[in-house]
């Protein structure tokens, strides 16, 4: 029976376990006195791995929060100027800005992708802006073109985070620390399983001592501790489901204003067409009067 190959996504502290035990049982076992300062250096060098995977760690929350502060000023920035927009234009004027700037989406749906989406959708919003010949939306365009370079900024930031991220897991320092553990971990196993056949007052699994296993299932946890699990997991499935609900009202809530506002530009429009109509009909009216 060989020694379990530990996997490359194993947390570094169930990795120091794994280490520490070998370490500590070697340190005990004068026939493996010669595997000590093997394990000792590994143990040391975990401590590398671990302020680097800290350094990535911190990168990864640095460049996440750069793109939420980047995400909010955009949404706040779209929610602005689509009150302007129905504030301040109307007919063709205002469905020809719509869908050049939402491309005819609602605004709830619009601002709902994390960056992605929604900053490919508003990388020319600064053109569009400086051209749409509505000077308060014109004047927006430089505020638009500020936005739009610290989002596609911070999600760079955020992309070169995760690919060192995944450099360092799947190619890296971690990936090649874990090929040396379990490397020395093979070596130590195969050496020290020979040793029975040598020694015939030592146990046959005399070498899988020195490597840590899971204990029985039924001493790893209680009927207490599974109960005090369930708790725990039904407490977190409760609030998921208060957020689900919370965020299903707001996208209801978002759906309705968003319908509110088109039924208040087609009465808009159809008032317009009206006052237009009642003017042509005056100016007959004036005319004839004239004659």
């Amino acid at each position: 029976m060989g020694v379990r190959t530990l996997a490359y996504r194993l947390g570094l502290f169930t990795l120091l376990r794994e280490l520490q035990y070998t370490l500590s049982q070697a340190k005990q076992e004068p026939l493996a006195a010669g595997y000590v300062p093997v394990f000792q250096a590994l143990r040391d060098h975990w401590k590398l791995i671990l302020l680097e995977e800290i350094d990535i760690l911190d990168l990864l929350a640095q460049a996440q929060a750069g793109v939420d502060k980047a995400d909010g000023g955009l949404d706040g920035f779209a929610g602005r100027v689509s009150r302007i927009v129905d504030e301040s234009t109307s007919g063709n004027t205002r469905k020809q800005l719509r869908k050049a700037l939402f491309k005819n989406k609602p605004l709830a749906k619009f601002r709902r992708p994390v960056l992605g989406g929604q900053l490919a959708l508003m990388s020319d919003w600064a053109e569009t802006l400086a051209k749409c010949g509505v000077p308060v939306l014109v004047a927006l365009a430089p505020e638009a073109e500020t936005l739009v370079a610290a989002a596609e900024d911070a999600d760079k930031q955020r992309k070169s985070a995760q690919s060192t991220n995944r450099d360092f897991r799947d190619v890296g320092n971690r990936k090649q620390f874990i090929d040396k553990v379990n490397a020395a971990r093979k070596e130590a196993h195969g050496g020290l399983a020979k040793l029975p056949f040598e020694n015939h007052s030592l146990p046959r699994d005399f070498a899988e001592r020195f490597f840590y296993s899971e204990p029985p299932r039924d001493e790893e946890e209680t009927i207490d501790e599974v109960k005090t699990s369930i708790e725990e997991l039904t407490a977190q499935l409760e609030e998921r489901k208060a957020l689900l609900a919370k965020l299903e009202e707001e996208a209801e809530a978002e759906a309705r204003a968003e319908e509110e506002r088109l039924a208040q530009a087609e009465a808009a429009e159809e008032l317009e067409a009206q006052a237009k109509a009642l003017l042509e009909k005056a100016a007959a009216l004036k005319a004839k009067t004239k004659k």
